[in-house]
């Protein structure tokens, strides 16, 4: 490791503990304002992701919003984003007290708790983070699967966060013995399905705003496995600083009479991706817009269609 990451590792850490020390003990206006004022300082001075979220959001809603309502979305999405990170230390103490009063529940969440598979699929909009904690607050036992953080010892502590009311964390490496036996067991496994998989890595291409994208394949296959229901939830921000729970739609995938199970895992992707999709029309500045999400050009596309960021995938051996 290079001298640069190594000190660049012992910031994130110094931060992050220094976070866990101070945040939770601040008003909760408080963390509105520093949410606001790191969203500000970051769109100011993160040019690069600037660009990145503005022609994301060309791409995605072309001349059917003005600029000056791209702008606000993406000063909303880095706001979000903001409070995301600071929720994250906030909610580490009097945890299931402030869940209680800051996080409200769609009724349909009732219905999660009787036991049957299922795949709880949510996207990077809204908190992301939190909504674990809710639905095991509301007696909803979730199992998720996450990537590991490049710091290990941040990542540790976010590990910490994400099990404080009992939620079960599998690292994606691996996870997939760990998620069949939770889903033959009748438990709820939690995915996020909105980042980019290469066909490689077990994705397929997807219409996604208009333009195919690559996206993970296991929610689809697995629950066609295991016929486990599928089911959105989003945690999203209310206006008084709080959030909510939405559960916008559920189905159980099924093969149609003559499909074969590649075609139907290729059809379910792209449901659940136009559930997602739907989602972020609805809540456009609490989408993170600053990712890559159109990285890889699809097949029999042209490159120039697609962002500046974007790259042709190398055929497979």
């Amino acid at each position: 490791m290079s001298l640069f990451l190594k000190v660049r590792q012992c910031g994130e850490v110094f931060l992050t503990r220094l976070g866990l020390v101070l945040i939770p003990y601040l008003p909760r206006s408080w963390i509105l304002a520093l949410a606001t004022a790191l969203g500000h300082a970051a769109y100011a001075c993160s040019s690069h992701l600037r660009k990145v979220g503005r022609v994301n959001l060309d791409l995605a809603f072309g001349q059917s919003l003005s600029r000056k309502d791209k702008r606000r979305i993406l000063k909303t999405s880095f706001r979000t984003f903001a409070l995301v990170m600071l929720d994250i230390f906030w909610f580490t103490h009097k945890t299931r007290e402030r869940l209680a009063k800051y996080v409200s529940v769609d009724p349909a969440m009732e219905g999660l708790v009787r036991k049957r598979p299922r795949i709880c699929v949510t996207a990077h909009l809204g908190n992301w983070e939190l909504l674990g904690q809710a639905c095991m607050a509301h007696g909803v036992n979730l199992i998720s699967v996450a990537a590991p953080l490049a710091n290990p010892v941040v990542d540790a502590i976010f590990i910490r966060f994400r099990k404080l009311m009992g939620q079960q964390v599998l690292p994606r490496e691996g996870a997939l013995r760990g998620v069949l036996n939770a889903l033959r067991s009748g438990d709820n496994v939690g995915m996020l399905l909105d980042q980019n998989t290469k066909p490689s890595e077990g994705g397929v291409f997807v219409q996604f705003f208009g333009m195919p994208v690559p996206i993970s394949a296991a929610g689809a296959s697995l629950a066609l496995r295991t016929n486990a229901e599928i089911v959105f939830g989003f945690c999203v921000p209310r206006p008084d600083g709080g959030y909510h729970v939405r559960v916008p739609a559920r189905f159980t995938p099924a093969l149609r009479a003559g499909e074969d199970p590649k075609s139907a895992v290729a059809r379910i992707t792209q449901d659940i991706a136009a559930v997602i999709e739907t989602e972020i029309r609805n809540n456009p500045g609490f989408w993170l817009w600053t990712y890559k999400r159109w990285k890889y050009v699809g097949p029999g596309r042209d490159r120039s269609e697609y962002p500046f960021y974007a790259k042709i995938l190398n055929p497979g051996p």
